[in-house]
């Protein structure tokens, strides 16, 4: 009976889990067991692996989802009515089927042959992120060029009447931008003349490196395109800045897709010349960014997989710099007055407010949209165009543009045309004006001439009228131009042909052609040869040819003759010219002989100090003998000091070291040494860029510890960092050697600590490591000195004196830690 009852209670319990079972199965149930089981599988598409773990989710009904996204970068083909963030069945995919192997926890994904998403190669180069542009600290450069020249025909006295002037860029760099001034002074008193002192720009400008736009004040130089003519102007300028981010590329580069059945290698070839390597994966391919620098063509694609088997087809391309990349947009706008008798006069602006604007932007990979537009008072000017790639066959720009001048109107065409075939470049533009055309430099300079300069205009001509002159400032009717050049195999050359037609607003057109001829000789020689003439004055032809060979790393020598007319002359010269390291000579003999007095024989050097670059050097000609002096170099003060150095043109670096003697290296190059303060002046940095400036701990003196050797710096425009390597005095500092009781060393990696409460040690010491063989470097010791160092066991105490030396590095022990 008991058995009976077990058996009758056991079916009760099955037909229970049965029923509840059943309950739990039909109603339904929420959150992650209402939306099935999420899985992480192994993809293979068409049976092969992509390398990939997929995230997925299986439904109650066994179908297998995943986000579009999640699709996409594995590389299915997702139909275009799924939003970005819709979960996709896989069985929702027209012509997708697939395996799942739950033991495997993979999942073999069936594809139709259009279903893959090619894999996306990019192949410019990886930078190494480098810090972010620091703003500037505060401090100013002062740019010169002192010049000293002299002449008379005797040579007992032509230097005792100099002419002297001295060429001023001055600029003060802060974090709020840099203020510059450029200017020339000149002295001719002691040659009977006076002195002058001629401003030349006075501009304040600020650089935003995130939204890649610089800000101008004062006198600046307007926008333009191909075909249009920039002016001077006082006033405001904006304008897109794409040199803040050195790494930005902005122009299109070519890409080329492909597919392979198996894994691959995929070898581009430009010009006979490999360019790209890349391993690709099985399925499709793009290949994108690949590194051709300018130029238009085909490239050689080889596809070659493991077992040797090869395709090869052809990649049209077209690279220029005047293409942007699609959605780029670059920019300018000014306004301000224009300003007349640049290097003439210091001062002198036109009382009408001017403006103008360019723009271009990235429509394409193969187009480019351009714009301009000029506006005075009785002026108005706009133009529109486009550049367009063709492929291997160039690139075309075509431009329109229209002009409003006090109720006249006028009009402006450019085209031109630039390719590369088959070895041969070739360039042609053509320029047009119609009817009554006028641009903003033929405005200010209408006022030039019809206010401010009719001391110039009298000097030109005295019977030339306002209108003429006025004529003679506007755009010319007519400016073609047309170049070709093309190897030679058979002469071992290259010849190049350019023909420049110019028709001026007044006055006769020129017709320019010149033809020239170049090919490499033996021992790194060369010869070249060039002959052109004015078609519309053939008094004008002339011919010049002539050799040139090297001698060692970089002297050059050069003869050559020339005939110009019914004149002709002959010349010779031998060079070296300074390099940039401190204590490079350069030095230059040149001697010409010909008719009509065209005699002068030359001779010059030149030495490189770290306070500048001196050159002198002295002729004799016709007229005599005459000397010059030339001193270039600048004054640069930042970090608190002040330094003389050759010219600084872009940013600069303050390395303060903090001992004398030290060498200091810019991109693991010397450049500089520290003075008697311990700092050093780093010319030559890339503003906006890394620049690496290290010092060589070799030369700090023993009793000296740098916080770091090597810094990685981004200046901005033309400005200053100060490089702080902590240099500091290790002076109450040594060597302890510590062993336990039984006289070993203590273990490598042990951390210790100076304990305050002897008489005179510090309230609290910096902690140490205990290197090898037992040694700690300690510092901030005192004359008796007591250290805690923690064991693996536990820690121990060690006392020991100390007695400071100058310029030694102070070892003691060995000291028992107990």
């Amino acid at each position: 009976m008991q058995r009976c009852r077990c058996q009758r209670a056991g079916k009760v319990m099955v037909l229970a889990l049965a029923l509840g079972s059943a309950w739990w199965t039909a109603v339904p149930v929420r959150g992650e067991d209402a939306r099935g089981r999420s899985l992480h599988l192994d993809v293979l598409l068409n049976g092969q692996s992509i390398g990939l773990i997929g995230a997925f989710r299986q439904n109650q009904h066994g179908e297998i989802l995943a986000a579009r996204k999640e699709l996409e970068e594995l590389g299915i083909r997702v139909p275009a009515s799924f939003k970005v963030e819709d979960e996709v069945a896989l069985g929702a995919i027209p012509g997708v089927s697939f395996n799942y192997d739950e033991p495997a926890q993979r999942i073999d994904i069936k594809l139709p042959p259009d279903g893959r998403l090619p894999k996306t190669y990019d192949m410019q180069p990886r930078t190494i992120p480098g810090p972010a542009p620091e703003r500037s600290s505060i401090g100013a450069v002062l740019n010169y060029t002192l010049f000293g020249t002299s002449e008379d025909k005797q040579f007992r006295s032509f230097w005792r009447y100099p002419t002297l002037s001295a060429t001023l860029d001055a600029r003060l760099f802060s974090p709020v931008g840099v203020f510059s001034q450029t200017g020339i002074l000149s002295d001719q008193s002691l040659a009977g003349g006076g002195t002058e002192a001629l401003r030349l720009e006075t501009s304040w400008t600020y650089s935003d490196p995130d939204n890649l736009v610089s800000y101008r004040a004062g006198d600046l130089i307007s926008s333009g395109l191909a075909w249009t003519r920039p002016v001077r102007l006082g006033g405001l300028q904006v304008q897109r800045n794409f040199g803040l981010r050195p790494d930005l590329i902005t122009l299109p580069l070519p890409g080329v897709t492909g597919s392979a059945a198996v894994p691959s290698t995929v070898d581009i070839f430009v010009n006979g010349t490999k360019t790209i390597s890349q391993d690709v994966g099985s399925g499709p391919f793009r290949l994108t960014n690949i590194p051709i620098l300018t130029g238009n063509g085909n490239a050689s694609v080889v596809v070659r997989d493991a077992s040797g088997r090869q395709s090869e087809s052809s990649l049209p391309f077209v690279v220029s710099s005047n293409l942007l990349r699609p959605g780029l947009f670059d920019f300018s706008a000014e306004i301000g007055l224009p300003r007349l008798q640049y290097g003439l006069r210091s001062s002198i602006y036109d009382e009408g407010i001017a403006g103008s604007a360019s723009g271009r932007y990235g429509i394409t990979d193969t187009m480019t949209v351009v714009a301009h537009a000029e506006g005075a008072r009785g002026l108005g000017m706009g133009s529109l165009g486009g550049v367009f790639g063709l492929g291997r066959y160039g690139v075309l720009t075509a431009a329109g543009a229209g002009s409003w001048r006090d109720g006249q109107l006028g009009g402006q065409s450019y085209v031109s045309f630039e390719t590369q075939l088959w070895g041969v470049s070739l360039m042609a533009a053509s320029q047009r004006t119609f009817g009554a055309y006028r641009d903003l430099a033929s405005v200010s300079g209408a006022q030039f001439a019809n206010g401010y300069g009719n001391d110039v205009t009298s000097a030109a001509s005295t019977a030339e009228t306002a209108t003429n002159w006025e004529r003679r400032l506007l755009p010319p009717r007519a400016l073609d131009r047309a170049s070709v050049s093309l190897p030679i195999p058979a002469l071992g050359g290259a010849i190049s042909l350019g023909v420049a037609h110019v028709k001026p607003a007044l006055g006769r057109a020129n017709r320019i052609v010149n033809v020239s001829y170049t090919r490499p000789l033996c021992a790194g020689g060369s010869f070249y040869a060039t002959a052109y003439t004015d078609l519309a004055d053939r008094g004008s032809a002339g011919v010049f040819a002539g050799l040139s060979f090297p001698f060692g790393t970089n002297i050059t020598s050069s003869a050559g003759a020339n005939r110009v007319g019914s004149g002709w002359s002959l010349a010779a010269d031998a060079y070296k010219p300074v390099d940039q390291e401190i204590g490079s000579v350069g030095w230059r003999i040149r001697n010409v002989e010909g008719q009509d007095g065209q005699k002068r024989r030359s001779a010059s050097i030149a030495y490189r100090g770290s306070a500048g670059l001196l050159e002198a050097g002295v002729a004799q000609g016709a007229s005599g003998l005459s000397g010059t002096v030339q001193l270039d170099g600048a004054i640069a003060m930042a970090g608190g000091s002040i330094f003389a150095a050759n010219r600084i043109e872009d940013a600069f670096a303050v390395a303060k070291v903090g001992a004398p003697d030290v060498d200091v290296l810019f991109e693991n190059r010397v450049v500089a040494r520290t003075n008697a303060s311990g700092n050093a002046l780093v010319p030559g940095l890339r503003s906006y860029q890394p620049n690496t400036i290290s010092i060589d701990p070799r030369g700090l003196p023993i009793d000296a510890l740098s916080e770091t050797t090597v810094e990685v710096r981004a200046p901005s425009d033309r400005a200053a960092v100060v490089v702080d390597f902590g240099v500091r005095s290790t002076g109450n500092s040594a060597i302890v050697i510590l062993q336990d009781a039984a006289g070993r060393p203590i273990r490598v990696g042990a951390t210790g600590a100076l304990q305050p409460g002897l008489k005179g040690t510090s309230a609290a010491g910096p902690e140490f490591v205990v290197g090898y063989d037992g040694r700690a470097f300690i510092e901030n010791l005192a004359a008796d000195n007591e250290v805690l160092v923690k064991l693996e066991t536990g820690s121990c105490k060690a006392r020991f004196s100390f007695v400071p030396r100058a310029d030694t590095q102070v070892s003691i022990g060995p000291v028992q830690c107990l």
